[in-house]
C-alpha cells in the first residue's frame, strides 16, 4: 500500500477542507492518505515523513517562503523535494496583491526556479495554470478545485416573489482594510444595500462569530445570490459552496469563476465598477424567475464538473503519476 501525506496549514481551514474532499472521494485499497496540519503536527512531519511514499504540501507556501525582493527559499528543508509536490492556490502569495481581473502579472523567475525542483506542482484554476506554464514552469499540472456536492446541497428553493427582498450573499472578512480592498466588500457589495428591495447578507465572521463547516450550507441557502467582487481568485471554495447549494454567482472575471460560469445560464460576469453591479442587480430583483434559473443551472454545473466525484479522480490521477514516476513503475 502506498503511504500519502497531505500538508495543510491548519484544521477546519480552507487546505484542510480541500484535502478532505479529495480523500473521501477517492478511495482506492492500494492508498492511504494522512492529513496533517502543520499548526500542532509540524513535528509529527519532521519524524515520520520518510514513512511516506509522497508529500502533497496542498499550498506551496506551506514549504516555501516568500522573502523581500521577490526571494524565496525552502522551508521544511528536511522534506525530500523527490517525493515533494505542492500547490498554486492563488495569485496574493506571489504577486505582491497586483493581480486584477483583467491584469494578472507572472510569476517571478525565482519562484518558477524553486517550484521547478519540486517532483509536480498542481494549479487550481486554468488562470493559474496558463500563467505559470508561460512562464517556464513545466512540472505544472491542473487540478481544478472541486466542492462537496452531498455536504453542500440546496435544501430551500429560490423564491420568485418580489414581496420580499433578493438577498446577496457574501463571505470573507469585513474588518481588515487590505482583505476588504481585495475582496470589494465595502466599495462594491455592501453599497447594494442601498437598491430597493436588496438585501446583503455576510455569511460566516470571525471569533465569536465564527462558523462551522457544517453549519455553512444552511447560510448558502438562506440567500439567493452570491457575489465574488475580488481582485483575484485562485478557485473559491465560497463560490463553489453557494453554487453547490444551487445558488446564481455574480462575478469578477477571476481565477475559477471563469471555469465555473456561462454568461447568463448559471451567473453573471461583472466589472468592479459599482453603478454597473448594481444595474445588474437591479435587472435581478425585478427577474425573480432568471435567479432561480442561474441557481438551478449552477448547481447542474458543479455536479457535471466540479463536485469531488468529479475532481476528485484527476487530482488522484496527479497523485497516483507522481508515485508512478517516484517508485518507477
Amino acid at each position: 500500500m502506498y503511504q500519502v501525506l497531505i500538508i495543510v496549514d491548519k484544521s477546519g481551514w480552507s487546505y484542510d477542507a480541500i484535502a478532505r474532499g479529495l480523500v473521501s472521494s477517492t478511495r482506492r485499497d492500494e492508498l492511504s492518505f494522512a492529513i496533517v496540519p502543520l499548526e500542532g503536527g509540524l513535528e509529527y512531519i519532521e519524524r515520520e515523513h520518510d514513512k511516506y511514499d509522497l508529500v502533497v504540501a496542498m499550498g506551496w507556501t506551506l514549504v516555501m517562503s516568500k522573502k523581500p525582493k521577490h526571494r524565496y527559499r525552502h522551508e521544511l528543508t528536511f522534506l525530500d523535494r523527490n517525493k515533494l509536490v505542492a500547490g498554486i492556490h492563488s495569485h496574493r502569495s506571489w504577486d505582491g496583491y497586483a493581480s486584477l481581473p483583467d491584469a494578472c502579472p507572472a510569476p517571478p523567475a525565482e519562484l518558477i526556479e524553486q517550484l521547478s525542483r519540486l517532483r509536480s506542482v498542481n494549479a487550481i484554476s486554468r488562470r493559474l495554470f496558463d500563467l505559470f506554464r508561460k512562464a517556464g514552469l513545466t512540472n505544472v499540472v491542473l487540478t481544478e478545485n472541486g466542492v462537496d456536492a452531498d455536504l453542500f446541497t440546496p435544501t430551500r428553493p429560490i423564491s420568485v416573489d418580489r414581496q420580499r427582498p433578493i438577498v446577496v450573499g457574501f463571505c470573507g472578512s469585513t474588518n481588515i482594510d487590505k482583505h476588504d480592498h481585495l475582496k470589494g466588500y465595502s466599495e462594491f457589495i455592501a453599497p447594494l444595500r442601498d437598491l430597493p428591495n436588496v438585501e446583503v447578507k455576510v455569511l460566516g465572521g470571525k471569533g465569536d462569530q465564527r462558523i462551522t463547516r457544517a453549519e455553512m450550507p444552511y447560510l448558502y441557502n438562506q440567500i439567493d445570490l452570491y457575489i465574488c467582487a475580488s481582485t483575484s481568485e485562485g478557485f473559491s471554495q465560497s463560490v463553489l459552496e453557494a453554487s453547490s447549494c444551487g445558488r446564481g454567482v455574480i462575478s469578477t472575471r477571476v481565477g475559477g469563476c471563469e471555469d465555473l460560469i456561462t454568461e447568463g445560464h448559471n451567473g453573471f460576469f461583472i466589472e468592479r465598477h459599482l453603478p454597473a453591479i448594481k444595474r445588474l442587480v437591479t435587472r435581478l430583483e425585478a427577474d425573480r424567475a432568471l435567479v432561480r434559473q442561474l441557481g438551478e443551472h449552477n448547481r447542474q454545473r458543479i455536479l457535471e464538473r466540479h463536485a469531488w466525484t468529479i475532481q476528485g479522480p484527476v487530482w488522484l490521477e496527479f497523485i497516483e503519476a507522481n508515485l508512478r514516476e517516484q517508485v518507477g513503475t
